[in-house]
């Protein structure tokens, strides 16, 4: 049974154990008690509860991380959304708070003419263990990234790699330049002000129909993999091939 799974179900079986506390028959300790009792499994399944979001790997596409200031980037408008010389790019990450976590990897792909011509891909050491659930996720390891550079030491190359590049995400506008803005804030650096196209709006714009819009539902209906390897430059990839989708949609249809 996965973690997530579990956690869910002690979160319900304390639920109900706490709305039917007050109702057990067989109880001969009090009032007191039978409040403490409640208190005590209505916290139980609250946690439970936070544990399972916690170690969803796909909690960043349903809530707005935690930031501590507004991301500063320009959003490109709608008539600007089909560019040919772009970068795609994607964070690894320790968790999905931009102020509490730490990026262990930043990928990217510089994309001339709708082809991919360079490849970035960097690992970081977050000088912290990394959580159970992201070794599961991507595989990486505290090993893996013991003798990387630190994230003081990366940003600056990756921002000479992206330069004025309008930047393509899935879901940039939310958690990857979130992250970005975080760190920059915090070691003083210049903020990352390029334009940027995020395809996660995008793809709800252009296929409302479809019930969910996750990279790897995205990958899926476009026939270009069937599985997310959550490692940044593969996943920055396979944004870039969905955007190209997209964008090739959009001419299709007359929409500019």
């Amino acid at each position: 049974m996965r973690k997530r799974t579990l956690y869910w179900i002690l979160a319900a079986l304390f639920a109900a154990s706490a709305i039917y506390a007050p109702f057990d028959d067989n109880r001969d300790s009090g009032l007191p008690l039978t409040i403490v009792t409640i208190i005590a499994l209505v916290a139980l399944a609250v946690g439970f509860a936070m544990a399972a979001r916690k170690v969803d790997p796909e909690a960043r596409f349903k809530k707005k991380p935690k930031s501590v200031t507004k991301m500063k980037s320009k959003p490109v408008k709608a008539k600007d959304l089909m560019v040919d010389n772009y970068t795609s790019i994607d964070l690894e990450t320790t968790g999905f708070s931009p102020s509490d976590d730490r990026i262990v990897e930043i990928g990217a792909i510089r994309v001339r003419n709708g082809r991919p011509v360079k490849r970035y891909s960097q690992l970081i050491n977050p000088q912290r263990p990394l959580p159970e659930e992201i070794t599961r996720l991507n595989g990486l390891t505290d090993a893996d990234l013991r003798n990387q550079p630190t994230v003081d030491q990366v940003l600056p190359d990756f921002i000479r790699f992206i330069g004025n590049d309008t930047l393509i995400g899935h879901n940039i506008n939310e958690f990857d330049a979130a992250f970005l803005l975080a760190n920059t804030t915090r070691l003083g650096m210049r903020h990352i002000g390029n334009k940027t196209i995020d395809t996660l709006p995008l793809d709800r714009a252009l296929y409302p129909e479809e019930p969910k819009h996750r990279l790897v539902d995205i990958i899926r209906r476009f026939g270009i993999a069937q599985t997310e390897s959550h490692r940044a430059a593969d996943d920055a990839l396979q944004t870039a091939q969905c955007y190209e989708t997209m964008k090739a949609y959009m001419k299709a249809n007359g929409i500019k």
